[in-house]
């Protein structure tokens, strides 16, 4: 999803389906209006989203902003589609719509009152831009709930104002009911009407229905960093306080530091923006746990879910698994390889790449299970620079197999086949050539004679972000903080600093004495 899409999803809360029983009774309202929705409205009060559906992420400031407008114009806005359950009712289709209109009454965007305490320290540098400029918009094409609260009883010269605060007061959105009797008939009714609307991608789909599997709860827990609506609630207390702290420890691993385009700093987070990446975290836990993903965004058939977690055992089984793999990747544990993100996981636009991520943990503990750490240590920054040169090897390959499970397992086939040539002696010119006779990199020969007019043009009134990014990557690159022990680019969140003496051998502490290296090539190499 685009970083640029609005954090809603605090303003509505989440409940679990079937925690809820029996009827409140008495006739079914037909429409909400705005002073339904006011916090001290009692409707608002029983208001609660399914714990299955997806996020309210998913509206831009302009679609947040229209919406308010065309409630007030009087246009037509489809009807929202609820469900009650004993003293709760139930959104089954227009969250974003209701949450568009509680976001302009409670004037939260992603970062007021509710959102701050359902996210906390989760509210994201990116959220809060977003929310402001959401904000900013509403104001100048509308203007603030309060400031029409205020009108009421006052004299309006102003005739369109006139006839908002009076829509407000009239206005509503009408209800339409679903009649199921049960849970399980009310979750089937919410997946037949949204996957009808707007089609549910496979690993989305997968999320909302296996909601207590320990993957997708995993998955929840570190896209949230911990925080956010408890899908691990039903566990003892122990067991919730270490999910979450996992949870806030690989969030911070992933995104930190924060990060916005275009990209003017080589500190950039390994995982690109945390903002709405729940179905990439996902497939992150996955990954780390040999579950199979699906083959193509447009895949039918699934992999059978894993079975409910009943204790969360699995959740922080499978949470400890991905602690593992990224600290491989990053961080400054001592086997850390500290892979640096611009190398691997950034197009050189510096559009962060999911599958090369993806593709880049499996292939460390490639490198790890078949004890080469030391090899690709010594060859390590010859085989980065090859990458940073030849870039397009992972975006050809990605186009040629699609934006889906089956390029990771070539991306990685990719990067061992280059290092695999480089151990045998190859030189870099070498290379090529013997890839593209294999079948699997046949794709690649297109770059051995490369069509005229291959490289991008740039805008026409100004340099667009990605040309920023990729002018400021290729100079970085060329000259980034090295390792002081294999020459490779260090990260920010992956440098030790060493002895370039060993003090037993009458190396001293001054600033001169010490080099920046990787934590693997500090403690595994040198030791």
């Amino acid at each position: 999803m685009a970083a640029s899409h609005v954090n809603l999803d605090a303003l509505i809360p989440r409940e679990d389906f079937e925690s809820t029983a029996g009827s409140a009774g008495g006739r079914l309202r037909e429409t909400i209006s705005l002073s339904d929705l006011e916090e001290t409205g009692f409707f608002q009060r029983s208001l609660r989203k399914p714990d299955f559906q997806r996020e309210t992420t998913h509206w831009t400031p302009a679609a947040v902003c229209d919406l308010v407008w065309a409630y007030l114009e009087g246009h037509l806005i489809p009807a929202v589609i609820l469900w009650q359950s004993g003293d709760k009712v139930f959104v089954i289709d227009g969250a974003h719509r209701i949450s568009a209109l509680i976001a302009w009454i409670r004037d939260d965007y992603g970062d007021g009152t509710a959102s701050n305490a359902r996210f906390g320290s989760g509210l994201t540098d990116e959220q809060k831009r977003v929310a402001k400029r959401t904000r900013d918009q509403v104001r100048k094409k509308i203007g603030s709930y309060a400031e029409f609260k205020g009108l009421i009883d006052q004299e309006i010269s102003d005739p369109q104002k006139a006839k908002w605060v009076s829509r407000i007061g009239t206005g509503s959105v009408e209800i339409q009911w679903v009649t199921a009797t049960n849970s399980k008939a009310a979750e089937d009714s919410f997946f037949k009407i949204n996957q009808a609307a707007q089609p549910i991608d496979p690993t989305e789909r997968r999320i909302l229905q296996t909601r207590r599997s320990p993957n997708s709860i995993a998955a929840r827990c570190i896209a949230r960093g911990g925080k956010g609506h408890k899908y691990w609630s039903s566990f003892d207390r122990e067991t919730q306080e270490e999910i979450e702290s996992i949870g806030e420890e690989l969030n911070s691993i992933l995104y930190d530091p924060p990060h916005s385009g275009p990209v003017t700093t080589t500190d950039v987070p390994i995982a690109g923006q945390g903002y709405s990446a729940l179905p990439f975290v996902y497939e992150l836990v996955s990954v780390c746990n040999k579950i199979p993903l699906p083959t193509s965004s447009s895949a039918k058939k699934l992999p059978e879910p894993l079975p409910e977690d009943k204790d969360g055992q699995e959740t922080l089984a499978f949470l400890k698994s991905v602690k593992s793999r990224l600290r491989l990747i990053s961080t400054n544990y001592s086997g850390s390889l500290g892979l640096h993100p611009l190398v691997y996981c950034y197009s050189s636009t510096g559009n962060f790449q999911p599958n090369a991520f993806l593709a880049t943990v499996s292939f460390a503990e490639l490198v790890k299970e078949r004890r080469k750490k030391e090899e690709f240590t010594k060859y390590r920054e010859r085989f980065e620079k090859y990458l940073l040169r030849n870039r397009t090897f992972v975006s050809l390959t990605m186009s040629r197999l699609g934006a889906s499970g089956r390029s990771q397992p070539r991306i990685i086939d990719l990067y061992w086949s280059i290092l695999s040539e480089m151990l045998d002696g190859a030189a870099d010119d070498e290379i090529l050539p013997r890839l593209t006779i294999r079948k699997e990199f046949a794709h690649l020969k297109q770059l051995e004679v490369p069509p005229p007019g291959a490289e991008f043009e740039g805008g026409k009134k100004s340099a667009s972000s990605a040309s920023k990014s990729s002018a400021f990557i290729r100079n970085a690159m060329e000259t980034p903080l090295k390792c002081g022990i294999c020459g490779a680019a260090v990260h920010c969140n992956s440098i030790t600093f060493d002895h370039i003496v060993r003090v037993r051998d009458g190396g001293g502490n001054r600033g001169e004495d010490m080099q920046p290296t990787h934590p693997f090539c500090n403690s595994g190499i040198k030791s």
